[in-house]
Parts: C-alpha cells; sequence; structure tokens
C-alpha cells in the first residue's frame, strides 16, 4: 500500500475527484492549506486594510492506494498538481508498512486498567 499525498490548486479538485474514482480510488482525504515558496509576495485587503503574505490557498490531497495503482494516481494527480508559484507540482509517495484494519473484537489496554473501563 502506497500513501500519497499532492497540493492541488482549489480549482482542480472536482476534475481530480472524478478521474480517481474512475481508476477506483474511492476514498481521499482533502484540506485547505496554504503554502509559502520563494514567490514574492501578495497583496490583499480585508476589512478595507492591504496586507502582505506569502502564503497561498491550496488543496493537500492525501489517499492510501494499492502498490499497482500508484502510477496511474501519480499521473492523474501530477496532470493537475499546483505547478503556480514555483511549487514544481510535487506529489510524495510513502510506503505504508500495514494498515489498521476495524474489529468488532473489544479493545483491551492491559497496561492501565482505567483505560480499559473506559472503552467498555
Amino acid at each position: 500500500m502506497k500513501l500519497i499525498i499532492a497540493h492541488l490548486p482549489n480549482d482542480a479538485f472536482e476534475s481530480v475527484r472524478t478521474e480517481l474514482l474512475d481508476l477506483g480510488v474511492p476514498r481521499m482525504t482533502v484540506s485547505e492549506v496554504q503554502s509559502s515558496g520563494p514567490q514574492s509576495a501578495t497583496m490583499l485587503r480585508s476589512r478595507g486594510v492591504t496586507l502582505r503574505t506569502h502564503l497561498r490557498p491550496e488543496l493537500r490531497l492525501e489517499c492510501v492506494v494499492p502498490a499497482d495503482q500508484t502510477l496511474a494516481v501519480v499521473n492523474v494527480l501530477r496532470g493537475h498538481a499546483s505547478t503556480r508559484w514555483g511549487l514544481g507540482g510535487r506529489v510524495a509517495v510513502l510506503d505504508l508498512e500495514g494498515l489498521h484494519e476495524d474489529s468488532s473484537e473489544p479493545h483491551s489496554f492491559p497496561d492501565d486498567p482505567r483505560l480499559d473501563a473506559a472503552v467498555h
């Protein structure tokens, strides 16, 4: 299994989501983030005040896929990854040693009986 992380422009989400669903990637985590790079500052206006910022709004998309799907997913993400502002459209791929599977068995905390009692 691989964890894939990419930064995308906000307007790319719907097309990326559609392409990943077509590849069989049903779940992904999307966060609104701000990134900073070597680009020059931009001016924003808020409540009549001009502000200077080096932060750029983006989306951070994370998904876990089987190793055999990695290349296809990376290609989709690279096609949409944020190349604005000198970020280079980077996509990170990390190996996962194993996933915790949910189970219906009760959890046990043998080291501390207070924690075990709190769960049951």
